[in-house]
């Protein structure tokens, strides 16, 4: 089992102080829960918070009124102009029981197709849901796409992690390299054995807000 990170947090109730004013104060409000449908209000150094979530990280051990809470991170809201994070939320796991969530899939290395065949790399799902114990749990999915050629791509059935399960439909298309095409519609400078510079395509996901 790796070790967790931690962070620390305060109590607060839900009505007072509100959010702006924390924030105002230097610090973000968050709510904890689990599957037992325990809520905590708390509050977080913006700091130590902005920290923490540059960090690649999985569980996280929560420090709270004197308890440590392991949890996940369920959702963090950022504005949507400043990019500034205003609300977290917090889901505790139960480091003996497996829990399904959501983990971001990302592309590693350059493909051959896109390198030497001038093709297009299409990154078709962004996340895929797994189900696995918490210390299990992998921050991301890093997926090697330097072998891929155009025309070949990586299905979900393709992601194999130890202890993990991925869930959903196991044909689905999670990237792959297609030929660019030429204005006319035609093949183009890939059909052709052309060295025209390689061109990544990847579409971006919205912010939260």
């Amino acid at each position: 089992m790796s070790e967790h990170l931690s962070l620390s947090a305060e109590a607060r109730t839900p009505q007072q102080p509100k959010g702006h004013q924390l924030r105002k104060s230097g610090r973000v409000p968050g709510v904890y829960y689990n599957a037992n449908r325990d809520v905590k209000y708390v509050s977080f150094d913006k700091f130590e918070l902005a920290r923490l979530l540059r960090k690649e990280m999985a569980v996280l051990d929560l420090n709270i009124s004197g308890q440590s809470l392991p949890c996940v991170i369920r959702e963090v809201q950022r504005h949507p102009v400043f990019g500034d994070v205003i609300h977290v939320d917090l889901y505790g796991v139960d480091l003996t029981q497996k829990v399904r969530v959501h983990i971001p899939v990302h592309a590693v290395g350059i493909s051959y197709g896109v390198k030497m065949q001038a093709g297009i790399l299409d990154v078709v799902i962004y996340e895929v849901e797994i189900e696995c114990l918490p210390d299990a749990m992998p921050s991301r999915i890093d997926l090697d796409v330097s072998e891929l050629k155009v025309g070949d791509a990586l299905r979900v059935e393709d992601i194999k992690l130890d202890g993990v399960t991925v869930l959903g439909d196991q044909h689905a298309v999670v990237l792959h390299v297609s030929g660019k095409k030429a204005e006319d519609g035609t093949e183009g400078a890939a059909a052709e054995g052309g060295a025209a510079e390689p061109e990544v395509i990847r579409e971006k996901k919205p912010v939260a807000e």
